[in-house]
C-alpha cells in the first residue's frame, strides 16, 4: 500500500521558500508592475482609421490580425502587423498607403504659417492615421488541475493567482489548497522556468499577499490533486478490471440459477398429467 500511495502521488516540484519570494522583486497583488509596450500578434483586433481616403474607398473600423500575421485593408491590400507596437503598425500603414494616396492626404506633410513652406512630418506624428487596439487577444495565461473551469484566459495585465482562481470558477472540492503552483517560462535564451508556490490560504484567510502574483503572458497555473483522492483513483484503477470480471461471474452465475429453477416444479414433486379411466364408477361410465 505505501508503494502503491507513493506511485499515485508523484513527485512534486521542490517548493520555494516564502521568505525567499518576500524578498525577492517578484510582481505580486501590492507591487504590480506596468506590461511593456503591446505587441500586436493573431488574434488581436485592431481599429484603422483613415480620415482622408479615396471616394467610395473608407478605411474604417477593426482589423483581425489574421494567423498569418496580416491584416486586410480591403482595397488598398494587406500589411504584416505581427511583431509590431501599434506606432510601428500606423508608421507601416502609411508608408503602405503612400502607393495611393498623397503625403497630404497622410498628414505627412504640413504648411507653416511663417515661413509659408511645407514641412515634413514623420509617420508616428501624423494627425490624420490613427492606430489602436480594439482586443487584446493575444497575452493570455492558463490554469490547469482541479478547478471548476480550468483553460486559456485573456490577459489584461492586472490579474493575479487570486483573479485567475476566481475566474476559473474556484477549486474543484478534490483540489489540494495546500499545493498550487504558478509556472513561468524561462525567456528565450534563458536556462529554466520559474516555479513558484502559491499559499491559497494565507492570501485568501489572513491576505498574505507574499505569493499573490501579478500574471504574466504564458504563465502556467496548476492546481493539484489531493494525494489521499488521487490515491484511491489510482487503486480504483487497478481494480477496476477485476470488479468488471467478477460482476461478470456474478452475473451468469444469478442468470444460471435462475435458468433452473424455471425448469423445477414448485414442491419438488414431478406434476405427471392423470389420464382420467373409462371404468371408473366415479365418472358414471358403466
Amino acid at each position: 500500500m505505501p508503494l502503491l500511495a507513493l506511485i499515485a502521488c508523484g513527485c512534486q516540484t521542490v517548493r520555494t521558500p516564502e521568505e525567499k519570494i518576500a524578498q525577492s522583486n517578484l510582481p505580486r497583488e501590492l507591487e504590480k508592475t506596468s506590461m511593456p509596450e503591446y505587441v500586436v500578434e493573431p488574434p488581436d483586433l485592431i481599429r484603422i482609421e483613415v480620415l482622408e481616403a479615396l471616394p467610395g474607398r473608407p478605411i474604417t473600423g477593426e482589423r483581425l490580425v489574421r494567423p498569418d500575421g496580416k491584416v486586410s485593408l480591403d482595397f488598398y491590400g494587406d500589411i504584416y502587423v505581427a511583431g509590431l507596437t501599434v506606432s510601428e503598425v500606423k508608421e507601416k500603414v502609411i508608408i503602405h498607403l503612400r502607393q495611393f494616396l498623397t503625403d497630404e492626404a497622410l498628414g505627412l506633410i504640413e504648411l507653416n504659417p511663417d515661413t509659408l513652406e511645407y514641412e515634413k512630418i514623420p509617420p508616428k506624428e501624423s494627425n490624420r492615421i490613427f492606430v489602436d487596439i480594439s482586443s487584446y487577444n493575444s497575452k493570455v495565461y492558463y490554469i490547469q488541475g482541479d478547478v471548476i473551469q480550468p483553460g486559456r484566459l485573456v490577459l489584461t495585465g492586472n490579474e493575479t493567482v487570486l483573479d485567475a482562481i476566481n475566474y476559473a470558477g474556484g477549486l474543484l472540492p478534490t483540489a489540494a489548497t495546500q499545493n498550487i503552483r504558478l509556472v513561468r517560462p524561462a525567456p528565450p535564451g534563458a536556462c529554466c522556468a520559474q516555479v513558484l508556490p502559491v499559499n491559497l490560504a494565507a492570501i485568501v484567510n489572513v491576505g498574505d499577499t507574499t505569493t499573490n502574483y501579478q500574471l504574466m503572458p504564458g504563465d502556467r497555473i496548476v492546481v493539484y490533486r489531493d494525494p489521499i483522492v488521487r490515491t484511491s483513483v489510482f487503486l480504483n484503477r487497478i481494480a477496476e478490471p477485476f470488479f468488471t470480471v467478477v460482476n461478470g461471474i456474478q452475473i451468469y452465475s444469478f442468470a444460471s440459477q435462475s435458468l433452473r429453477f424455471l425448469n423445477i416444479p414448485l414442491g419438488g414433486q414431478q406434476n405427471t398429467p392423470i389420464i382420467p379411466n373409462p371404468a371408473d364408477p366415479a365418472l358414471g361410465v358403466r
